[in-house]
């Protein structure tokens, strides 16, 4: 038995006794005062009803006699005898039906004549229901015995609905309100005895289900304890077995980050010497003062071939490691869908030439702008291209659409190749496997599809596909729509160097390392604008060396880069002689606090957040060259 709980019974006998039984009477109550209070509306809404039908036999009978006498507000003062006509003619009437008490009131609210003779002349001018009354609806109100009534203000002897009728002539305006006081003392009385019954009822019932309950829980509560002590028991074996499966866990998540660091590890050793195969290949191929042979030639544009269909595979092993490590970064912000859709077609225009394959970009349907990782949407969409060409037959097509989906933006690739079979459409962004029929004639890894999925929903989009054997394939990616960035309204790109203004002394230079096209063309118009020369590089490795060449006045940098981040850019350049003097700022869609302060401990002079605020950063750039 474990410390904390001595032997002994479960307290779930107890605690269901006391709750059920507070459930089950509070259920009873709730149930039998619904009862009554339906049944009261109900005699109240009678009542209601024959006090209008009587208030129009009274009006229908009188009005022709008294019509002028009740018309005027002080017909009780100057003609008594007319009252006293009236009373003895409603006298009659009211002998047979169930009216206690009868007033009537002109429209100004003066009561012209009442049952009671102490109440003639009263003024319900304020009453609400008599209001109520003025704009055509019955009204009435139920008092019950012993209470006040509170348009009367009087203590009630009696159960009493007093209902005011409105009685209006062919224009449809008030002529008068009749309040006919109905006592329903009896079918009340009723009301109550039945209410009562149905509440012993209901007592005797839930009586009896609570006992069975009870029997029903003390058995429960029997086999609970013999299962706690079985539990208990057994507790030390489970723990033992939870303790080896979290080790085994721990083993396997080991061996799967070991795998992934060797993996990322060996695609890094392997780019150096594939970069020196191409290099060395391509001089070969374009030395002018030693032409190859027709047969040399073609054996070097294998090779070049060969070591390009390699370094892919190098480069969508180490992007799948990173993924499975964790350690991918993205740089999300507003992307030009139509101007990553430039870049790719032309991209696949020599594959598709060398297939037969007719590649189309389809007219806009939607915003050009989607919240992405510029880079990765790129190599997204090429892999999407690529696959549509290559699993094509010759004379075949693929088009590109961007169409809107609701608040996203589709862009679509579509093959006219043989499609894909239903029973194995599940296995389509499975890693390294590769599902044509002809698949070993077709170049490729096998890892695009995989790595697609995978940096679009890094990216906060969906992918998927429509498939129809004998027709093609659609693949699909959708992406939160953004606004336009502010460099798109600015106007024609300026150049990448901007020559800087004429004068006395040069104008300082800036230098922005940026692989976003959007950014670069913003970051040109605010250096143009504040007549400052403009150097760009797309990744660290090209901004550095233009850095150590160039000597530019400050340098603005993005954080996530390709390949190297601007966190290892920046010990870079303030270990060199050459630059470790340019200050250099941080410009990054990271915009937690945390990662604006390691920022700032690196040693960039300042940080800023995407998306730009042009005035803070004109006002960050001049602050820093009036420093320098």
């Amino acid at each position: 038995m474990g410390k904390g709980r001595p032997e002994g019974k479960f307290q779930l006998l107890r605690y269901f006794s006391i709750a059920s039984g507070i459930a089950l009477l509070v259920m009873t109550l709730v149930v039998v005062w619904a009862y009554y209070k339906e049944e009261v509306a109900d005699e109240v809404q009678s009542a209601e009803e024959r006090n209008s039908m009587l208030a129009q036999t009274f009006s229908n009978v009188i009005w022709p006699q008294f019509g002028g006498y009740l018309a005027r507000e002080d017909g009780f003062k100057t003609a008594p005898a007319e009252t006293r006509r009236l009373r003895a003619t409603l006298a009659v009437m009211a002998k047979r039906v169930p009216v206690t008490k009868i007033k009537i009131y002109h429209p100004s609210g003066i009561a012209v004549y009442s049952s009671d003779d102490d109440e003639i002349g009263e003024d319900r001018a304020s009453n609400p229901l008599f209001v109520a009354a003025l704009r055509g609806k019955p009204v009435s109100e139920f008092t019950m015995r012993g209470e006040r009534s509170p348009s009367e203000d009087e203590i009630e002897t009696s159960d009493v609905v007093s209902s005011y009728i409105p009685i209006a002539d062919d224009a449809g305006r008030v002529q008068a309100v009749f309040e006919l006081y109905s006592d329903v003392s009896d079918a009340v009385g009723r009301i109550r005895h039945d209410a009562l019954r149905l509440l012993l009822g209901l007592i005797a019932l839930f009586a009896a289900l609570y006992g069975v309950l009870l029997l029903i829980v003390a058995n429960a509560d029997t086999i609970l304890q013999r299962q706690y002590r079985e539990l208990k028991e057994n507790e030390a074996k489970i723990q033992a077995a939870n303790l080896a499966l979290r080790e085994s866990e721990e083993a396997a998540a080991s061996a799967s980050r070991a795998k992934t660091e060797f993996l990322s590890s060996m695609s890094h050793e392997l780019r150096t010497p594939m970069n020196a195969i191409l290099g060395f290949g391509q001089l070969l191929l374009s030395e002018p003062g030693a032409p190859l042979g027709a047969q040399r030639a073609r054996f070097v544009e294998q090779i070049l071939k060969a070591g390009r269909h390699l370094l892919e595979l190098i480069n969508e092993v180490l992007d799948l490691a990173r993924i499975e490590a964790g350690k991918l970064v993205l740089s999300v912000e507003p992307v030009s869908v139509y101007g990553v859709m430039r870049e790719c077609v032309p991209l696949v225009q020599n594959l598709a030439h060398e297939r037969g394959v007719k590649v189309e970009a389809g007219a806009a349907e939607a915003d050009g702008y989607v919240m992405a990782d510029y880079m990765r949407l790129k190599q997204s969409l090429l892999n999407l291209l690529s696959n549509a060409i290559k699993y094509n037959h010759r004379g075949g097509s693929v088009s590109v659409r961007v169409r809107p989906a609701g608040e996203r933006v589709r862009i679509s690739v579509a093959d006219t190749g043989p499609g894909i079979p239903a029973a194995r459409q599940a296995e389509i962004f499975r890693p390294f496997h590769r599902l044509a029929h002809n698949a070993a004639e077709v170049e490729g890894t096998g890892i695009g599809l995989a790595l697609t999925r995978n940096f679009v929903a890094a990216m906060g989009g969906d992918i998927g596909f429509d498939s129809e054997l004998g027709r093609g394939t659609t693949f699909w990616i959708e992406l939160a729509r953004a606004r336009e960035p502010l460099a798109a309204a600015a106007g024609p790109a300026p150049a990448l160097e901007a020559q800087p203004a004429a004068g006395p002394a040069a104008a300082p230079t800036l230098l922005y390392i940026e692989d976003n096209p959007a950014n670069v063309l913003l970051m040109a118009e605010i250096a143009r604008r504040m007549s400052l020369g403009f150097l760009t590089a797309h990744n660290a490795e090209l901004g550095i060396d233009l850095a150590r060449t160039r000597r530019p006045d400050v340098i603005v940098m993005d954080i996530n880069l390709p390949q190297m981040s601007g966190y290892e850019a920046l010990v870079q350049l303030k270990q060199h002689a050459a630059t470790a003097a340019i200050p250099v700022m941080a410009l990054s869609a990271n915009a937690m606090e945390k990662d604006v302060a390691r920022g700032l401990a690196a040693g960039f002079v300042r940080y800023h957040t995407k998306p730009i605020d042009v005035e803070q950063m004109v006002a960050s750039i001049r602050q820093v060259l009036e420093r320098k």
